[in-house]
């Protein structure tokens, strides 16, 4: 009988298994595939190390401006790839290690629930019975592959093939303007491959606010990306050396690859949560701000649970599952996420778009600080992007962030923070920043806000 069995292994699951066994429980963790799951083996992490070397090329073929003259380079396919593959190679290795050190019992296979307290495990060497006092459901998310698709042939991939591909397409079709979709068009278009975007809605990344919206699509016509909004992809033919998109309007594509990435839906059939009366709804399960089910000794965390699907996201979810199933009081009411696009320019935001504050308060107050005036921006040759803050003018409560540009994934975490716990704005502009850096912007569009602008008119 174990104290804690945690069903999948991916940022949500080891971090749950690593924390219920760092307070002292006993912990298996079950896994189908591999550790670290989706974002460390086929998401997050291998898709920013080819973003960071589809910069670096990039950013060389226009190094002239710097004054850097550099001849001709060149992109080596399979080393290119190679390097990917060890990043996660190394980092799943780190994973196995900690699961090790706290003494995490791994078993392979995959796991569904026959009650409440136990997981029957079809493992490599037959089946297996787990017991255990609390459960946590950890399974993640899978990309969802359209019926309609012809998915016998390899010219169509999701997201899982092109992070594990041993080559670069030629030329690439992507199905899908959401934040997935924008970083591969990021990544292919950088390094010279042929990119179309197909996106159904009328805008890329339309669930973002509608500055990073733009930014997003200016960044990949700048890059050549050919940007189809507003249409659907209605079919797809795959021949010798090409596959043929057709879309709505009956516009024909062709491209050496289709790369679809329409979005990911919760990995949990097949689990048989319904037999044991688990409450699901929209195709997720059900939990409270402890990551309890309807089920007191169930929890279920990250994209099993949540409509947001970020690793970081789920991380936490599973220290607080974890805490819970342990005896230790915890709680999350999930409703300060930052969230984050790696395109080139990054975007990040936290709590609500613009659009979003100005329905929840109409005397909303905005203020920008443009990265044209950022002296450090100036100096890298990276002036695109901004820092904007959205709060309510009484108390200066800050209800949504958006930061656009170099390092933004990283900026926006200040105001994370200081949105968690209640900051204001007038603390944030008085508090000293350091000179020449990015996050300098934040103070600055603080001192925008108060009516103060320092280095912006």
């Amino acid at each position: 009988m174990y104290d804690v069995a945690v069903l999948g292994a991916g940022p949500g699951g080891y971090v749950a298994a690593l924390r219920a066994a760092m307070r002292g429980a006993k912990v298996c963790c079950i896994e189908e595939k591999y550790l670290g799951g989706t974002c460390l083996n086929v998401g997050c992490i291998p898709t920013k190390a080819m973003l960071h070397a589809s910069d670096i090329y990039f950013n060389t073929l226009n190094a002239k401006q710097f004054g850097i003259d550099v001849s001709a380079p060149k992109v080596n396919d399979a080393v290119f790839m190679q390097r990917v593959g060890s990043v996660v190679k190394g980092l799943v290795g780190g994973v196995d290690f900690l699961l090790k050190k706290r003494k995490v019992e791994v078993i392979k296979g995959r796991g569904k629930l026959a009650s409440r307290d136990t997981i029957i495990v079809a493992t490599p060497d037959g089946t297996k019975e787990i017991k255990a006092k609390s459960i946590i459901l950890a399974t993640g998310s899978k990309p969802v592959k359209p019926a309609f698709l012809p998915w016998d042939s390899d010219r169509l991939m999701t997201t899982d093939e092109a992070t594990t591909a041993g080559s670069l397409p030629k030329s690439i079709i992507i199905l899908g303007g959401g934040v997935i979709g924008c970083e591969f068009a990021t990544v292919y278009s950088e390094l010279g491959i042929e990119t179309t975007v197909v996106e159904m809605l009328d805008s890329l990344v339309a669930n973002l606010d509608a500055d990073i919206c733009k930014a997003v699509e200016k960044s990949l016509k700048n890059r050549n990306v050919n940007v189809i909004t507003g249409t659907k992809l209605v079919s797809a033919e795959p021949g010798r050396d090409k596959i043929i998109a057709k879309l709505e309007n009956g516009t024909e594509l062709a491209a050496e690859k289709l790369l679809v990435a329409i979005g990911r839906r919760a990995n949990i059939e097949g689990l048989d949560l319904e037999e044991i009366g688990i409450k699901m709804e929209n195709g997720i399960v059900v939990v409270d701000d402890h990551c309890r089910t309807n089920i007191d000794n169930i929890y279920a965390i990250g994209d099993a649970a949540e409509t947001m699907q970020y690793a970081h996201l789920a991380s936490r979810m599973g220290i607080v599952a974890a805490d819970n199933a342990t005896g230790h009081n915890a709680s999350d009411d999930r409703t300060v996420v930052p969230a984050g696009i790696y395109t080139h320019p990054e975007a990040a935001s936290v709590g609500l778009t613009e659009a979003q504050a100005k329905e929840k308060c109409s005397s909303v107050k905005v203020s920008r600080f443009p990265y044209t005036a950022s002296g450090i921006a100036q100096a890298y040759g990276e002036t695109e992007g901004m820092v904007k803050l959205m709060a309510e003018p009484e108390h200066g409560e800050i209800l949504g962030a958006v930061v656009i540009g170099q390092h933004a994934t990283d900026i926006i975490q200040e105001i994370t923070i200081a949105m968690r716990n209640e900051l204001t704005v007038e603390e944030i502009s008085k508090t000293i920043h350091p000179h020449p850096t990015f996050a300098e912007a934040v103070a600055e569009a603080a001192e925008a806000w108060e009516g103060f602008p320092l280095h912006s008119i």
